[in-house]
């Protein structure tokens, strides 16, 4: 059979040849795209954290994070052995990659993993964004011996150590929290040293 318009000769289901071949080079320059496509998000760097990126910066001061003193400089003698609180860097609270949580314990407390380096005079801090889900994570403190509280996040009851670099102890949670560096000035308030020493927020 022979369509009058185009001259070509129809097969069984009626399909032309012309729209067959023009079938298959979409079908080419389809699966070339899927390709290309490809290629390009293994080639492209992930976001950090899952899209969660910081905009710490060294010298960025602590301030509360909340509570009665939201927004005041956090300072080292307001903080006992077993104290922790949420913190921002000044000036950059908008940006929730940026929370932190600031511990207090013994000196001696902090065991490897646990980037020495980075604390100060007991303080040291740690993302408080848990790698789980991206829950704010909470701080679960024993009066008796400070130096076996740990972090948790009750949103899946994930728990972390921060004497030893916040790993993991329970819980969905993949990785630990990452650390970051803290200073104690001359004046008494905190600044931070470094970048994340790892992803922040959700890792699953």
């Amino acid at each position: 059979m022979v369509d009058e318009t185009t001259g070509d000769k129809e097969d069984k289901t009626g399909i032309t040849r012309r729209r067959f071949t023009l079938g298959v080079i979409i079908a080419s320059i389809a699966g070339a795209l899927g390709s290309l496509l490809s290629l390009l998000k293994v080639l492209a760097p992930e976001k950090k954290g899952g899209g969660y990126v910081s905009t710490i910066k060294p010298g960025d001061r602590f301030i509360y994070a909340k509570g009665a003193n939201t927004g005041d400089y956090i300072k080292v003698s307001s903080l006992n052995i077993g104290d922790a609180v949420l913190a921002f860097p000044e000036g950059k609270t908008s940006n929730h990659a940026n929370i932190v949580q600031l511990i207090k314990l013994d000196e001696s407390a902090y065991k490897a993993p646990t980037h020495i380096k980075y604390t100060d005079q007991g303080l040291v801090a740690y993302s408080a964004i848990c790698t789980h889900l991206g829950c704010t994570v909470s701080w679960v403190e024993n009066e008796k011996s400070p130096d076996t509280s740990y972090t948790e996040c009750f949103c899946h009851n994930s728990i972390f150590d921060p004497t030893r670099g916040a790993k993991v102890l329970g819980g969905p949670a993949p990785i630990p929290l990452a650390q970051i560096g803290v200073k104690v000035r001359d004046d008494g308030t905190l600044v931070f040293t470094s970048d994340f020493t790892g992803p922040i927020g959700p890792q699953v």
